[in-house]
């Protein structure tokens, strides 16, 4: 799962009937800065946390199946290592 954040933040922005000139100043950026961040696909923690608060929205959210999905795959190594040191070993 991709997730463009830029575009969820636009999504959650528009919703919110704020400007961009509003958001700029709450978050202490250019008004060209907030296009730009319309416009990625990622995004730095520190600013995501900032935008969060300003637009009173979780986008953290977005990124917490991805990390359940890595859970998942790390188990699912560690089984797959397991398996194969019990092959290695029932075929020698």
């Amino acid at each position: 799962m991709v997730i463009h954040i830029g575009k969820t933040i636009e999504e959650v922005f528009n919703k919110k009937g704020m400007t961009v000139s509003e958001l700029a100043r709450r978050i202490n950026k250019s008004r060209e800065n907030i296009y730009s961040i319309f416009k990625r696909k990622t995004i730095d923690t520190g600013l995501l946390v900032n935008l969060s608060n300003v637009l009173e929205h979780d986008f953290f959210q977005y990124y917490t199946p991805l990390k359940t999905e890595v859970e998942k795959l790390k188990t699912e190594n560690e089984l797959l290592k397991e398996l194969n040191t019990m092959l290695k070993k029932k075929s020698k």
